[in-house]
């Protein structure tokens, strides 16, 4: 997003020593060039919330012991490749549209 906070010297140094190269978006841009943005992450943490409640309802609840079964089941159901394919239309990423 641009703040300066997420490019300070420390941030900088580090990328350059183990030669991670730093892409900066443009501000206002995330409808374009953030598909999972987008169209995805929703989906995603619609799932995630349904999920959790079918949870408490049973009595059951989410632990570090049970959490990755738990989310890969929800990023399963959401994170579909037609949603995935939805996304980068949606942004016009691809198919390309230039407009």
């Amino acid at each position: 997003d641009g703040h300066n906070s997420h490019t300070t010297y420390q941030f900088c140094n580090f990328a350059e020593k183990h030669k991670i190269i730093i892409l900066c978006l443009p501000p206002h841009t995330t409808h374009r060039l953030q598909p999972c943005d987008v169209a995805a992450f929703g989906p995603l943490s619609s799932a995630w919330k349904k999920l959790v409640n079918e949870l408490t309802m049973r009595g059951e609840s989410v632990r570090k012991n049970n959490f990755i079964k738990h989310y890969s089941y929800a990023r399963a159901k959401a994170l579909t490749a037609e949603t995935i394919k939805a996304a980068f239309r949606k942004t016009g990423i691809h198919p390309l549209d230039p407009n």
